[in-house]
């Protein structure tokens, strides 16, 4: 079941649609075949990622993609790099 925080919604939100919202909240699950309810070998498929979401420079993002599709992996690898630069991390406090 997903749950949604009340805090995280978009501002931009109608009064009626957070009626809806909560509406919805109050209603019961109902599985059905094409939406059954999962077992627990079902959710061991499912695992958690560490995944963090940063606000990146339009000049830097240009740059990042310039360094073609491996870009993601490149951009990880640089910030594994300059978390275990001591001295990198001074300057950036």
């Amino acid at each position: 079941m997903a749950n949604i925080m009340m805090n995280s919604l978009p501002p931009e939100l109608t009064p009626a649609e957070l009626a809806e919202l909560d509406a919805a909240q109050k209603n019961p699950i109902v599985f059905d075949e094409d939406c059954p309810e999962m077992t627990s070998e079902m959710l061991k498929q499912f695992h958690k990622t560490d995944m963090v979401t940063i606000r990146i420079s339009p000049s830097n993002m240009k740059k990042i993609r310039s360094l073609g599709p491996d870009s993601s992996k490149i951009l990880s690898h640089l910030l594994d790099l300059a978390l275990n630069d001591t001295e990198l991390l001074k300057k950036c406090m």
